[in-house]
């Protein structure tokens, strides 16, 4: 074999881990006092969000306010989501997951193109799903994570080939009765 192989292989290779490496999931440094989070518990009901994505590439944000109904059946929770985005454009997307164990869901949003993969990871809920976003199918990876004043933190990685083109950023919290 050639020295010279590897040798080409090498900057690829690095090229490809770090292009990897941009897609990552984000990551939520929990305390050790932060509630653990129930996704049943927390979204039966009504809850309130405002958040943006990010354009890795550009930089630019497009902000969004939610307001997420869920319902929990004790098989099946549904989660009816209204954005209304600072542009003015409206969308309601509905996700049904279904529990599949402790802590652990698959299921489906309107848009998405594949089951996602919802599962508890120390205290935080992740979720590993692909949407069709403008004709493109993205992949997206969330933690979310209850904070100590009861708000919900949801992190977002928007990508495509492995390439990071953006992120979500959301606070979620009970709207009162």
């Amino acid at each position: 074999m050639s020295m010279t192989l590897p040798r080409r292989l090498g900057p690829a290779a690095l090229a490809l881990a770090f292009l990897g490496a941009c897609a990552a999931p984000p990551e939520i440094v929990r305390g050790a006092n932060d509630p653990v989070l129930v996704l049943e518990n927390f979204f039966a009901g009504r809850t309130q969000g405002s958040g943006a994505f990010v354009n890795s590439w550009t930089g630019s944000e497009r902000r969004f306010d939610v307001t997420i109904e869920g319902t929990w059946d004790g098989r099946v929770l549904t989660l009816v989501e209204d954005f209304a985005f600072a542009d003015g454009v409206r969308e309601r997307k509905t996700w049904r997951l279904e529990r599949t164990g402790p802590g652990s869901f698959t299921g489906q949003r309107d848009d998405s193109v594949s089951p996602a993969r919802v599962f508890t990871d120390n205290g935080m809920v992740r979720l590993e799903y692909s949407l069709l976003l403008g004709g493109w199918t993205v992949d997206l990876a969330d933690v979310l994570a209850l904070r100590p004043d009861g708000s919900l933190l949801n992190l977002a990685t928007v990508g495509k080939w492995g390439l990071r083109v953006g992120r979500i950023e959301l606070v979620l919290r009970r709207a009162a009765s």
